[in-house]
């Protein structure tokens, strides 16, 4: 009776999460600036540009993390960190994610929202917050699939 060997079926992603560095710049600012066209935002890739090089040279300020494929930037997401003392600690933030258009329903943001979450336990952070623009439905779903829950707060704001 002949041997038959199983080999076993590993799945390679097709991208990788890693955090950002400073030589990601101008991937990150195009991205961004996607986004915030999308969102209709008063910043520019410009105002893009200074927060990123902030949150990547005083790393407890928050984290830029990145999808790349190939050399090529497919997404990121960036989160700072607060203190505050209803929450017993520090505190994430979820600020920004973006996915480019063809690697949407990939599982890069899943695994964006993963990295940062996995970076919050290994911090001691007891909570992550998010917020989303009203009709963001995918983003919603992909929070709930990663266990957040609504919060029933009005969000305020005074422009300056």
């Amino acid at each position: 009776m002949p041997v038959t060997s199983r080999a076993s079926s590993v799945s390679v992603s097709p991208f990788q999460i890693r955090a950002a560095t400073v030589q990601d710049m101008e991937q990150l600012c195009a991205l961004s600036s996607e986004l915030l066209t999308h969102i209709r935002a008063e910043g520019t890739s410009e105002d893009a540009r200074r927060v990123f090089e902030h949150i990547i040279n005083s790393a407890d300020l928050g984290l830029i993390v990145v999808a790349e494929s190939k050399g090529t930037l497919c997404g990121y997401a960036y989160a700072s960190y607060e203190w505050r003392a209803e929450f017993k600690g520090e505190t994430m933030d979820i600020v920004a994610l973006f996915v480019s258009s063809q690697w949407r329903s990939k599982g890069v943001g899943g695994r964006l929202i993963t990295a940062l979450l996995e970076n919050a336990r290994d911090r001691g952070i007891r909570r992550v917050s998010a917020e989303v623009h009203p009709g963001n439905s995918a983003i919603e779903r992909m929070l709930e699939s990663s266990g957040f829950d609504p919060e029933r707060r009005t969000l305020w704001g005074l422009r300056l």
